[in-house]
């Protein structure tokens, strides 16, 4: 399995995650040197859109982790493939990427660079290539073993089989020469203006763009960023963050679904946890759909499967409940013994003591602490007393999950697209702590990783298993000002659609 490389600390840290855009020409080539005449620029009215921007670091994302960065290069860049908000692939540098064991073999596009030439073969693999030794899509490419020219084609060879590996492939591309360069040559929507502080529409992109102009302001720091927007000095921001949404009556704003999840952590360890009828209980006792209408305010939405279930192959799997079945659950309770006192409202075994479990939350964010206390409602309702475990200080919560000091813990991981396990089932993970999963359900994995014909079989697997329970996953959010309507963002790309937006004090 690829090593999953950001630890558990940074994932439950918030972060933009802002990668790339679209575009097309008419004409495919394998070199990047066939040039042609550009289009006119387009003839729509120009309004000025302000995007907040870091002045010293350039506009290559391989270069920087910066999400300013990486904001202004989804305008920039053609991504090779984006992934929409229904999950389905949309083919853009690259026509088609066909994985065959462990070979993947990805065919040219159809893409122009801002100074008409083709996007080549070459290029393809030099910006794979870029990804690979970048900070930030370093780790995603870690089972990438070798990258090469075939043709008009760029083929990667792994070390392992992956499905999926076209969903990592939401990576712009760039010049096979210039994927070191602060400003690489555009071969999106956009080109940075003569001045370096506008982004200029692209003729090649005209059907892609509505503001001739979009004006870049130098901002150093986040909440400058958010203040901006509120005071409509900036035009937007992008957040995967739980906490700083600006309110309808300032801005509007746009929800895109995200591979972040929210999970119940279970220490395999706990003798009390560890047992299958308890695990089935905690499953059932839980309301997923409850998590995410109160803890993140419709902000998440329900995990029925391991897996994001917006993936197309997942369409119809439904293997986790929505909605929490007491009844149900206080059976798998009773079949291990457990006798409830009405007293109490709480079962206790054979011996008078109250079945009980601690939950350990960390309390420094409002939505887990919110999460961890409506968990603790739901399991009392099923005759479980939950025990809330609060840390305030992120390192000592940390430590106690890597040090086994938990029963139950509310944990979040950001997963790759390819949606890499790797964090729960290898023992490097960052989310592996108590986790002891069986052979029969890695096994299953490794099929599903292989051929996605076998996933739902590996999600049955999961859900008799249940080595830890999926809750929600995560939405990410465009908050704009009320000056712009139409944003349609996606996990790959903020600006996705971006021909659709408009102004509304725009001139005619």
């Amino acid at each position: 399995m690829k090593k999953y490389s950001k630890r558990l600390l940074a994932l439950l840290l918030c972060g933009c995650c802002l990668l790339t855009a679209c575009g097309q020409s008419d004409k495919t080539s394998n070199s990047s040197a066939e040039q042609t005449q550009a289009p006119a620029p387009s003839q729509t009215a120009a309004h000025e859109v302000v995007l907040a921007y870091a002045k010293q670091e350039g506009f290559n994302p391989y270069l920087s982790t910066n999400t300013l960065v990486l904001q202004c290069a989804q305008l920039l860049y053609t991504n090779l493939v984006t992934i929409k908000d229904d999950f389905s692939l949309e083919y853009l540098a690259a026509a088609d990427v066909q994985p065959s064991g462990e070979s993947v073999r990805i065919t040219l596009g159809n893409t122009t660079f801002a100074d008409g030439s083709r996007v080549g073969a070459a290029d393809l693999a030099a910006s794979i290539e870029a990804a690979r030794a970048s900070k930030l899509y370093g780790s995603r490419f870690a089972g990438v073993t070798s990258v090469r020219t075939e043709g008009d084609a760029a083929v990667v060879t792994l070390s392992e089989p992956d499905a999926l590996f076209a969903y990592l492939l939401d990576i712009p591309v760039m010049k096979a020469g210039q994927t070191g360069e602060k400003q690489p040559m555009s071969s999106g929507r956009y080109s940075v203006g003569v001045a370096g502080n506008t982004l200029e529409a692209n003729g090649w992109f005209a059907e892609k763009t509505t503001f001739d102009t979009i004006t870049l302001n130098p901002v150093t720091a986040y909440d400058a960023i958010v203040s901006g927007v509120n005071m409509g000095n900036l035009s937007l921001y992008v957040s995967e963050q739980d906490a700083d949404l600006a309110g309808n009556n300032i801005c509007h704003t746009a929800y895109y679904n995200l591979n972040h999840l929210i999970f119940l952590g279970i220490n395999a360890a706990n003798p009390v946890a560890n047992q299958p009828a308890m695990r089935s209980a905690l499953n059932l006792g839980v309301s997923r759909r409850q998590i995410a209408d109160k803890a993140y305010y419709s902000r998440a939405y329900v995990a029925t499967t391991l897996a994001n279930s917006r993936y197309p192959f997942l369409d119809g799997t439904h293997t986790l409940p929505a909605d929490a079945d007491v009844a149900a659950a206080k059976a798998q309770i009773e079949s291990l013994g457990y006798t409830y006192d009405t007293a109490t409202g709480y079962y206790q075994d054979a011996s008078g003591k109250r079945l009980s479990l601690e939950l350990l939350c960390y309390s420094g964010n409002n939505f887990k602490r919110y999460l961890a206390t409506l968990v603790k409602e739901q399991l009392k309702d099923c005759g479980i007393e939950i025990n809330l475990v609060e840390e305030n200080d992120f390192a000592a919560y940390h430590e106690k999950i890597a040090s086994g000091q938990f029963s139950l813990y509310i944990g979040e991981v950001k997963l790759y697209n390819n949606i890499n396990m790797s964090p729960f089932f290898s023992a490097s993970g960052d989310a592996h702590y108590g986790i002891v999963p069986s052979e029969a359900l890695l096994g299953a994995y490794r099929a599903a990783k292989a051929d996605l014909t076998a996933y739902g079989a590996f999600e049955q697997a999961f859900a008799a298993e249940l080595p830890f329970l999926p809750l929600v996953y995560k939405n990410g959010v465009v908050t704009y000002t009320k000056q712009l309507k139409g944003f349609t963002p996606t996990i790959s790309d903020a600006f996705y659609g971006f021909e659709q937006v408009s102004s509304v004090s725009a001139k005619k």
